[in-house]
């Protein structure tokens, strides 16, 4: 398998499910060592939190990931009910549909500068701890140490 191959094929198991640990478990299966593996799904996650323009803690991406491969089989088995399904789903995923209007009109959002400064303080606070790496999102780091508070029980202390 070759190593671009092996990295799809990781990215196709995390978005069905897969752990982390088991898609480390399937690199190393496939002759890489461990921290090569560590990597490959590092690398991995981080295309899947980048595949959609939105940053909602990779699930956006997954979702879009997804519906591209259903629909490219909807295609392959002729299942063209499906494959539109697929993509009108995708659509509505990605507000393909929103009033174009809305989309070209400038925000005029006096709060702007009030969240832009709460999101700095945000990252002020998370991107010292190194949860995750620094080219991610602030949502991103935020929802892992949002985890990693309810995995340690630190929560409500």
């Amino acid at each position: 398998m070759t190593p671009q191959t092996l990295k799809d094929r990781v990215i196709l198991l995390l978005i069905n499910g897969m752990s982390n640990e088991a898609a480390e478990g399937f690199c190393a299966q496939q002759g890489q060592a461990a921290d090569q593996a560590r990597s490959i799904v590092a690398e991995a996650r981080k295309r899947i939190t980048v595949a959609a323009d939105y940053t909602r803690d990779e699930q956006i991406g997954k979702a879009v990931m997804r519906l591209e491969d259903l629909y490219a089989k909807s295609m392959a088995g002729q299942d063209i009910r499906t494959a539109l399904q697929a993509q009108r789903e995708l659509n509505r995923l990605l507000s393909l549909y929103a009033d174009a209007r809305r989309l070209d009109a400038p925000e005029d959002d006096a709060e702007a500068p009030v969240l832009r400064r709460q999101v700095d303080l945000l990252s002020a606070y998370l991107l010292p701890l190194k949860l995750a790496d620094p080219a991610y999102p602030v949502e991103e780091h935020a929802r892992i140490a949002a985890e990693v508070i309810r995995l340690h029980g630190l929560a409500g202390v």
